[in-house]
């Protein structure tokens, strides 16, 4: 694995007025603490414009900087904890939904986008690479229109305990649970893992039959529209982050010059990328 990281200034983005910029800095996971924030208002007061941008991939961006600046906001930047960057053909900021702290979430978010980003972040590429992770098939972060997506994921497994209550028959959505004369009974069919029905049972009788998370890849946004390829298998999430850079192998080693993962799939096979991260499309 080569972890090449960009030395160069990154993050600088060309503005309408001609001499003007903005800085682009990274967010881990989407989080600040309040210490960065202030520092991050107060760059922006002193060298842009006095606003703050927010991202679609959950990072700040400080317009109205004089060209000249950018190496000043950029250190000033990175003295608060931020990163320059998430520009050019680099392994973009990875998004995170907010699944470590939502109710819903199977598994902890930030902290896998948190370790991928400061093991791969940055890293040279043929094309942008954009990763996406989600908590659960509520799908905040929009797993399947990113080049890499991950989702968790929670089935159940119920218990000779349960007193048919009917709890875990209100919160599924899909109606994979029915309650009937105090039994349940369960489709695995419809059932889409989302766990609501392990968390939401006051008897505790519904354990875990399996979870881990769901990779997708190949899906883009954008001018063109491509929904990614999902995982035939869960895998367990300490995986996670050791399958991402199986993968940034397989594409750095690939892809063309400008050809975006999903381009590369379909040019070389489906099968070639599944196959280096140790998965298998789902049919």
């Amino acid at each position: 694995m080569i972890d090449t990281k960009k030395t160069r200034t990154s993050g600088v983005i060309s503005l309408r007025e001609r001499g003007k910029i903005a800085i682009r800095g990274k967010v881990l996971a989407g989080v600040m603490t309040a210490p960065q924030m202030a520092a991050v208002s107060r760059i922006a007061e002193e060298f842009g414009d006095g606003t703050v941008g927010l991202t679609a991939r959950l990072n700040v961006e400080l317009p109205g900087i004089d060209r000249r600046d950018a190496g000043v906001v950029a250190e000033r930047l990175r003295q608060a904890g931020i990163e320059p960057g998430s520009t050019g053909a680099t392994l973009r900021s990875v998004v995170a939904c907010k699944g470590t702290v939502c109710r819903h979430g199977c598994y902890d978010t930030q902290g896998l986008a948190r370790a991928i980003e400061e093991r791969y972040g940055g890293c040279d590429l043929p094309r942008k690479l954009k990763i996406s992770v989600a908590g659960c098939p509520n799908n905040c972060a929009r797993v399947q229109l990113n080049d890499i997506g991950i989702m968790g994921r929670r089935f159940p497994l119920f218990a000779d305990e349960c007193e048919g209550c009917g709890a875990c028959e209100k919160v599924c959505r899909e109606g994979a649970v029915r309650v009937t004369d105090g039994k349940v009974l369960f489709s695995e069919e419809a059932c889409i893992g989302c766990g609501d029905c392990i968390t939401i049972c006051p008897g505790e009788a519904i354990g875990t039959a399996s979870e881990g998370v769901r990779f997708f890849l190949g899906g883009r946004s954008g001018r063109v529209l491509r929904v990614g390829t999902g995982a035939d298998d869960l895998v367990a999430e300490e995986e996670a982050v050791a399958i991402v850079g199986r993968l940034i192998d397989c594409f750095r080693e690939n892809a063309l010059p400008g050809e975006r993962l999903g381009e590369m799939m379909e040019r070389v096979g489906t099968g070639i990328i599944f196959a280096a991260a140790g998965m298998r499309p789902r049919e």
